[in-house]
């Protein structure tokens, strides 16, 4: 059951990973096609995205394994096999949180390049 567990939590973060980079891909062309300065935005979201990282893996984990592992458990105990629902709940809860935070970095990125293009017109007008 220790393995399965392991496993389960690497699948959770590669799933996270890959999770995240599909929703980014689809949605982060619209935000920034509408800036001025593309370069500053895609650099900040991909600051925002690393330093994201490190707290995503641990909060995955934390948060995403404990609460995806009973949510698991309780779903599958109903259909009669409460053990496999463990490790596929804690897999399914690792990678949404996983993704949600890697995410959440990269919305901070953009919104941090939206107030330096805000300030830079700012300091123009004055």
């Amino acid at each position: 059951m220790l393995s399965a567990i392991w496993i389960a939590t690497a699948l959770g973060v590669a799933g996270g990973v890959v999770l995240a980079y599909f929703v980014g891909r689809a949605v982060l062309p619209r935000v920034i096609a509408k800036s001025r300065d593309i370069s500053l935005f895609v650099r900040l979201a991909f600051a925002g995205t690393v330093v994201a990282l490190l707290p995503a893996f641990f909060l995955s984990i934390a948060v995403g394994g404990t609460l995806g592992g009973v949510w698991g458990k309780r779903v599958f105990g109903e259909l009669g096999i409460p053990s496999s629902g463990v490790p596929f709940g804690l897999a399914v809860g690792t990678a949404l949180v996983f993704a949600i935070v890697l995410l959440s970095g990269t919305a901070i990125g953009i919104f941090l390049g939206k107030a330096v293009v805000c300030f830079r017109q700012w300091r123009v007008r004055s």
